[in-house]
């Protein structure tokens, strides 16, 4: 079997030379005007073609060749002709053909763009923690083609104007933060000459090794959508120890060290979240704009290069934004990925949209870029009996050209929104149902006659109890105060009237506690003893309670230095306090 699919890839290669020396022999390139914008992490190559058709009849395909240098990390090819794009599909590794008419005798004029990622190679591989970063650069002096070139010149943006070196080329020059390659003329097909840029640049490697989008869809009017972000920094590794003091000292003496970043969510999302294995990292900064809403995203730590973080994002959409429908036919579209930072680089994604319950007949269109699609599974979630569909995909190598939408068609009978209403109002009913039934149940043997009586005599106690406290607080703590009062303001007249009032009180408390007391007796005659040693107690009481008042009136006639009155107060305290502890307990043991 491997012998036989070896064949066949053989077959295919030579097929597929043989139709590039075919196509070559129709079309050329009139002029070619190369520019490659090498200035972040990404390599944008944007070419401007001329190209002729020399041959007798018309041509409906141009073929675009990836570099050889960077045959592996093609990430994007696209091609627009007068504004428009044009479709493109791969044929086979690194090959590309994009869909054209070009009549005989006839040209035209291709904007092709092709970016590369990871070709940007840190050199030296570790800097120090003030260093700038060096990157090498390694591609063809010419623009590889199947097609012979008339002329063409290439241009190789850096956005620095330090350049360590560059492979000459005759001609060649440095042009400010550039380098110009050509004009040449007479190129042939598929030339390639190797050359090497070494260079400062200092922008963000920041790269996504693995991203999964979740997308929860409800047609309640909301869609939920989670990113969890496994990032880390591509760049130059840090070779010494990494200094926090240096660091807060100065923070753009670390250039490579990537401190925050902004990622781009839509303008209607709403409870947004940035959190991370601890928990949520409240340095992020929500910005909303009439167009978008940004995130600024700062790492619990500046990431410097090799070094890694993992977090996640979150929010909500209104339904509207991503899902139409007509009838039961149901499209939801949003973007494959999103806008998570400039000059994004996501080695692996995927995505999980989980539909309502009861979704079927799926239907999916997709992005113009590669996507693979897993078999389906299910979850459940709040209210689910069978679970929710859920629609998984997988893409690689995609940068923000790869920023699109897919569509996903399904059908959905509406009258499945009721499941959940319905569900809730069934466990409520269950619930009350069960509680109904429970507490009109008696689980005693045998019929207790003297419980309602009990249940009096545990209400009369709470209220002695509450009584009690009550002569606490406004007799006992009131009387205490009146002698600090009367010691200070030597107001016999204003002692009076605090100590009618506060006797006032204590007379209706007594009256009110007897009378509840007789009831206690009545409904539960073995309490009886209890009742008198409370009534012995609060007897106590009253007295410490009166001898408190006598010392406040002698501390209001000045008829008492401080220092006796003060020795005979806290006396009189801990006395109160003894009673009214084992008050508190007669309470108890009722």
């Amino acid at each position: 079997y491997n012998e036989y699919k070896s064949y066949l890839r053989m077959l295919s290669s030579a097929l597929a030379v043989a139709l590039l020396a075919l196509a070559s022999t129709e079309l050329i390139n009139s002029n070619v005007e190369r520019v490659v914008d090498i200035s972040t992490q990404i390599a944008k190559a944007s070419v401007k073609v001329e190209v002729s058709n020399t041959g007798s009849s018309a041509v409906s395909k141009y073929r675009i060749l990836a570099e050889q240098q960077g045959i592996e990390n093609v990430a994007f090819v696209g091609v627009t002709e007068k504004g428009k794009d044009l479709p493109v599909k791969r044929i086979s590794k690194g090959v590309y053909e994009a869909a054209v008419s070009l009549s005989a005798g006839s040209s035209t004029i291709l904007s092709i763009t092709l970016t590369y990622t990871h070709v940007l190679e840190p050199f030296p591989r570790a800097i120090n923690q003030p260093d700038n970063q060096l990157v090498r650069y390694t591609t063809n002096c010419y623009f590889y083609s199947p097609y012979s070139t008339t002329t063409q010149t290439s241009r190789f943006t850096l956005g620095s104007s330090k350049i360590e070196s560059y492979t000459p080329r005759s001609p060649s020059a440095k042009e400010g933060t550039g380098v110009k390659y050509g004009p040449y003329a007479d190129v042939a097909a598929k030339a390639n000459s190797k050359i090497i840029i070494h260079f400062e640049n200092n922008s963000p490697f920041l790269t996504v090794t693995n991203l999964k989008r979740i997308i929860e869809v409800s047609h309640w009017g909301n869609i939920a959508v989670e990113e969890h972000y496994e990032v880390t920094n591509a760049g130059a590794k840090l070779k010494s120890q990494f200094s926090r003091l240096d660091f807060q000292r100065n923070p753009i003496g670390a250039p490579t060290a990537i401190k925050s970043f902004r990622t781009v969510l839509p303008a209607s999302s709403h409870n947004v979240y940035y959190r991370d294995d601890i928990g949520n990292i409240s340095t992020s900064n929500l910005r909303e704009t009439e167009d978008a809403n940004e995130l600024e995203i700062r790492p619990r730590f500046p990431l410097f290069g090799g070094w890694k973080t993992r977090y996640y994002i979150g929010y909500n959409v209104p339904s509207y934004e991503m899902l139409s429908y007509r009838g039961n036919l149901y499209k939801l579209e949003f973007p494959f990925v999103d806008h998570s930072f400039d000059n994004l680089v996501i080695d692996k994604v995927e995505v999980q949209v989980l539909l309502p319950e009861g979704s079927n007949d799926f239907e999916v269109k997709y992005p113009s870029f590669e996507v693979e699609r897993s078999p389906d599974s299910r979850r459940k979630t709040y209210l689910d009996t069978s679970g929710r569909q859920v629609l998984t995909f997988t893409a690689s190598n995609l940068e923000e050209n790869h920023i699109q939408n897919i569509e996903i068609y399904y059908k959905f009978n509406s009258i499945m929104l009721l499941q959940e209403p319905l569900l809730v109002v069934i466990a409520f009913m269950a619930v009350f149902l069960t509680v109904i039934i429970f507490v009109r149940l008696d689980f005693s043997i045998s019929v207790d006659e003297n419980r309602e009586a009990r249940q009096k005599v545990a209400y009369l106690v709470e209220e002695v109890s509450n009584i009690c406290n009550r002569i606490k607080n406004s007799v006992s703590d009131e009387m205490i105060d009146l002698v600090g009062t009367a010691k200070t303001n030597k107001d016999m007249k204003a002692f009076k009237n605090s100590r009618k009032e506060i006797e006032g009180v204590y007379k209706q408390l007594q009256v009110d506690l007897g009378n509840i007391t007789k009831k206690i007796t009545s409904f539960a005659p073995t309490l009886t003893d209890k009742i008198i040693d409370l009534n012995k107690k609060e007897g106590e009481r009253k007295a410490v309670i009166t001898s408190i008042a006598g010392l406040a009136e002698k501390a209001a006639s000045d008829k008492i230095n401080v220092k006796a009155l003060n020795e005979q107060l806290n006396g009189l305290s801990d006395k109160l306090s003894s009673v009214q502890g084992g008050i508190d307990d007669i309470i108890t043991l009722l």
